[in-house]
């Protein structure tokens, strides 16, 4: 299973070390991949896939209760708990939120490709794909509500619709219910953006990868990462049973509560007045964690057996 893995983390590792090269202009060069990223690359990737969709209803309906339902319920759980925490500042608690909730994107594309079936590969994919404005209108409302900043509904509504993410992902899928095709020469042009994405994304979170802890709150960190790596997927595999899921529904809706946290939720917290210091460790500490997590929950599903 690390076969499936480990082309994942050479990419990140080459991020990590192009950062730390005295020679490499570091400081200029990831904010612009990063930026190039967030605003171009990836929302090309995800406006080609989820317009490539093939969105039958009952597929569609199954596989947002399986996502979504678990999402909420640890949501709940971790805004709970936050009211008990009464230490933790606001713009932590926005990246606890982040961190308990939002996937890795890049992270999830590439694994699946290499390591799940084909149908269930489309299914993370569409998995992503019903997620993201959710899991992206969460994080806008928890950065804007504890950030310290004056908030109002307008202005949340504001971050919401101008975010890259949620708008190729909402576009996509009108694009996809319009019947239209794409045409071969835009399908390629976005085909090759798509490709740069993810080698681009892995890079980024290679660079951005945070080994040194010093004030990270140990406590949230490791909270937070049970929640992602263990409590979400342990749940979803729960309401899968429950609801009599198929093994391929399965393992896709497994897969994708099992990704660790967005590397996008780094760049969000340090631009919308969150802790970005926490989410860069919380980012840091659920990608190595994930080599060993991701294919125990894949091998706990059957995948390479």
């Amino acid at each position: 299973m690390l076969t499936y893995i480990a082309p994942v983390f050479l990419i990140m590792a080459l991020g990590a070390g192009i950062r730390r090269l005295p020679q490499a202009p570091a400081v200029t060069l990831f904010p612009a991949l990063e930026w190039f990223s967030f605003y171009v690359a990836f929302p090309a990737l995800l406006f080609l896939r989820t317009a490539s969709l093939d969105l039958d209803a009952t597929v569609v309906q199954s596989l947002a209760l399986l996502v979504l339902t678990p999402m909420a319920a640890v949501l709940a759980i971790v805004l709970t708990g936050l009211r008990l925490v009464r230490s933790l500042p606001g713009p932590s608690r926005s990246s606890v939120v982040q961190g308990s909730v939002r996937p890795s994107t890049y992270f999830g594309l590439a694994v699946a490709g290499l390591a799940l079936p084909d149908q269930a590969a489309t299914l993370v994919m569409l998995a992503l794909a019903l997620a993201m404005p959710a899991v992206n209108i969460v994080a806008v409302v928890a950065l804007s509500w504890w950030s310290g900043r004056q908030v109002t509904f307008l202005g949340m509504v504001r971050g919401i619709v101008r975010n890259p993410i949620i708008l190729a992902t909402v576009v996509g899928a009108l694009y996809n219910l319009s019947d239209w095709p794409l045409g071969a020469i835009v399908t390629k042009a976005l085909e090759i953006l798509a490709q740069v994405a993810l080698g681009v994304g892995l890079v980024c979170v290679g660079g951005g990868l945070e080994l040194r802890l010093q004030g990270a709150m140990p406590r949230a960190m490791v909270c937070t990462n049970a929640i992602k790596l263990l409590l979400l997927p342990g749940l979803t595999w729960v309401v899968c049973r429950v609801l009599q899921a198929d093994h391929t529904m399965t393992l896709a809706a497994c897969f994708y509560a099992s990704l660790p946290t967005a590397p996008n939720a780094y760049i969000m917290a340090r631009q919308l007045g969150g802790d970005a210091r926490l989410m860069a460790s919380l980012i840091t500490s659920q990608t190595l964690i994930a080599i060993l997590s991701v294919p125990l929950w894949l091998a706990w599903l059957g995948v390479g057996s």
